[in-house]
């Protein structure tokens, strides 16, 4: 299965988790920030990979996209703040 990895810049916050997963694929610069040093993901191994390093990220900015252009971000999803108003 051919897969492509994307960091949406706007969601990235630099906590480089995506780094730790997926060291092969992703780089950071000079403030944290991960960019995507190969974008195309051939093997199984690689894709469980980008799977767990799109699970990992608390922002949702790390994107698998499968070759139907179907979204694989694992299981988790980025987390919402919630206001409650005042009583």
């Amino acid at each position: 299965m051919t897969a492509q990895i994307r960091i949406d810049p706007t969601l990235c916050r630099g906590h480089a988790i995506c780094a730790l997963f997926f060291s092969d694929a992703v780089d950071l610069d000079q403030w944290g920030f991960g960019k995507v040093a190969v974008s195309v993901i051939d093997s199984e191994r690689d894709l469980r990979r980008a799977r767990r390093a799109a699970a990992a990220c608390p922002n949702g900015a790390f994107v698998v996209t499968g070759a139907d252009g179907s979204v694989d971000n694992g299981a988790r999803r980025p987390r919402r703040l919630r206001v409650r108003a005042a009583r």
